[in-house]
């Protein structure tokens, strides 16, 4: 699978775009970056959303996307999947009429140009080839990460915001992870901030690394303070037995 990194950064500064990775050009994990990193015809082949969760970084390029597609020279519509709190975040906080139109009803509700799809960390979502399955990670609000699969086997585990976990650690067994886009957003000198709000330091992703029933192949890390990049490097490099990689906006992945 081909994944384009829209945005990667843990602080929104100029050349640093908030969270949103594209998979094949229909299916985004997170929306941070959409509408200033894609021409309104790549917007309009979006159909599928995966939020990891409601904090506004990772979520507010809906507004503007679905604005674009609304008006677009082709019938457009996306799906926006998530857990039901999230969702119930977006509807109440967001799509409320006052802060944005609520487009589950625009141009009118049989044909809505957005719409809402509760998932379960129980089951498996196909996709267009795709498999698709969400898991409870730790953060300071519901969250949940994404496993992709593909065709031919092939995963993408997508942590999005989380401090230590666990259960998305136990659904990699058994299963080829040649991708992990994990978050690392502070130093180990801000440890005690990390945990209080729900993110990883280089040290403690050693250790959930530790966890893990299979190593990814590749280890690529997102969310990281651009004004830490450097100490966090240089951390990260201190970890054993994996390719750890850090993520750059712009980057296309091949998984």
């Amino acid at each position: 699978m081909q994944v384009k990194v829209l945005g990667s950064s843990g602080s929104e500064v100029p050349g640093h775009n908030s969270p949103a990775f594209l998979i094949e050009d229909f299916l985004l994990l997170d929306a941070g970056t959409v509408s200033l990193c894609l021409n309104t015809e790549a917007q309009w082949n979006i159909s599928h959303i995966f939020i990891t969760h409601a904090h506004l970084d990772h979520i507010k390029a809906i507004p503007f996307l679905v604005d674009n597609m609304v008006s677009s020279a082709k019938p457009s519509q996306v799906t926006i999947f998530s857990g039901r709190d999230v969702i119930a975040d977006l509807k109440r906080n967001i799509f409320n009429n006052r802060i944005w139109p609520d487009f589950t009803v625009i141009p009118d509700a049989q044909n809505p140009v957005m719409r809402y799809q509760e998932i379960s960390t129980r089951g498996c979502l196909d996709i267009r080839g795709f498999k698709i399955r969400a898991s409870r990670v730790n953060h300071s609000v519901p969250a949940y990460g994404y496993i992709v699969e593909n065709a031919l086997s092939h995963c993408l585990v997508y942590t999005g915001d989380t401090g230590p976990t666990e259960r998305i650690w136990k659904r990699m067994k058994g299963r080829r992870i040649k991708g992990l886009i994990v978050e690392v957003s502070f130093p180990d000198e801000m440890r005690d901030l990390a945990l209080a709000s729900g993110h990883l330091t280089p040290a403690l992703l050693r250790d959930e690394i530790r966890k893990m029933p299979v190593l990814p192949e590749t280890i690529y890390i997102t969310h990281l303070k651009p004004h830490y990049k450097v100490t966090i490097q240089d951390q990260l490099d201190r970890i054993p037995g994996v390719s750890i990689e850090l993520l750059q906006d712009g980057m296309v992945l091949t998984i």
